[in-house]
């Protein structure tokens, strides 16, 4: 299931949001959940929409079942204001049937401080700026 990651990767926010059962699930690292297609494109779209480039690259998966795929990754990113962030490391878990993703949930090796649990993540920013959460 590394298709999902070269669309991330590649932006094409049409082309990740294809790869999802109409009924599927996202968590993202910092705790945004989605249910459902549409809700999964509102979610990967505003994480996009952040971006100017992204790439992860997979150093160990698993697939301890035909529909699973596990993968430990670094994710860098360029924000639009031309800043890197990164690396960081990221796991991903996918559970896939006939219609395509049915579940996608993403673990961050970093997470905030506990004062800033209250703060919506999308509006989490760090020293150097936003945290990305994909």
């Amino acid at each position: 299931m590394q298709e999902i990651l070269r669309a991330l990767d590649a932006l094409d926010l049409d082309g990740a949001v294809a790869l999802f059962a109409p009924d599927a699930s996202l968590t993202t690292a910092f705790g945004d959940a989605a249910e459902g297609r549409d809700r999964v494109r509102d979610v990967l779209g505003g994480f996009l929409g952040e971006l100017r480039a992204t790439h992860h690259e997979i150093t160990t998966e698993w697939h301890p079942e035909a529909e699973v795929w596990i993968a430990e990754m670094s994710a860098t990113y360029e924000l639009t204001d031309y800043s890197r962030r990164g690396p960081y490391q990221r796991a991903i878990i996918l559970r896939v049937g006939d219609a395509g993703i049915v579940e996608m949930r993403i673990y961050g090796a970093h997470e905030l401080r506990l004062p800033e649990a209250g703060r919506q993540y999308a509006e989490v920013r760090a020293a150097g700026g936003w945290l990305p959460t994909l």
